[in-house]
């Protein structure tokens, strides 16, 4: 993994979760349009992407679910849609 290219990617995973977290704290939702096109990653990074964000909201305290898995909110089973790269929910 090249360095550079792993700390712009750790740059964008910041600024995103600091975007969610002013939105709702509980519950995150990032989408692959914020990622690949408001963001510039490239498809050969998503994968990197994702591993990287899935770390850092695990070290913060989320479950995190990725596309076509189930999970349950607010008392409803929802599945990650194609459109959405993560879903993190704030454990208890």
């Amino acid at each position: 993994m090249n360095e550079a290219r792993k700390n712009r990617l750790i740059s964008i995973i910041d600024e995103l979760i600091e975007e969610k977290l002013e939105v709702d704290e509980n519950f995150l939702r990032i989408t692959f349009f914020e990622v690949r096109v408001k963001n510039g990653v490239k498809e050969d990074e998503e994968k990197e992407f994702i591993q990287l964000a899935g770390i850092k909201l695990t070290n913060m305290g989320y479950t995190v679910y990725f596309q076509d898995q189930e999970f349950i909110y607010k008392e409803t089973r929802r599945k990650v849609q194609i459109n959405e790269l993560i879903i993190a929910i704030k454990d208890n």
